[in-house]
């Protein structure tokens, strides 16, 4: 409802707006769980202790396995991704992600994010807006 209200009021000044939409399914996928426990640890989350290790313990000794019909293949170690379905999962991912809305807002583009989706966009008034998105 903001997305829409926020693109009816720039085109009532009839201005120019372009979105874009970015779906992170696959991203889940990729992220390096080193990565992901550092970026908890340090900077604006500065999660410590006991919930640190909790959520080591959650990430770490995962194995995955890929049943096609009766055949089954290994076992294999993940070191990456988080886990898609679980109610963590996707708010694992979104503090992996948020420092980008950060950075996108400072350059007046806005970003709205739910659980794997991205939607961004901006007013383009000129070729340097355009360009910026």
């Amino acid at each position: 409802m903001e997305c829409i209200n926020d693109w009816t009021l720039s085109i009532q000044y009839k201005r120019l707006v372009t979105v874009v939409y970015i779906d992170f399914s696959k991203a889940f996928d990729v992220v390096s769980h080193d990565k992901l426990l550092i970026r908890l640890n340090t900077g604006t989350y500065g999660i410590t202790g006991m919930l640190l290790k909790l959520l080591q313990s959650f990430l770490s000794n995962r194995t995955h396995c890929t049943r096609i019909g009766s055949s089954l293949s290994s076992s294999a170690q993940l070191i990456s991704g988080v886990i898609q379905g679980s109610g963590i999962g996707p708010l694992l991912f979104l503090t992996l992600i948020n420092e980008l809305a950060n950075i996108l807002e400072e350059y007046g583009i806005t970003i709205k994010i739910f659980a794997d989706v991205c939607k961004i966009y901006a007013e383009i008034t000129d070729i340097a807006d355009a360009t910026r998105l």
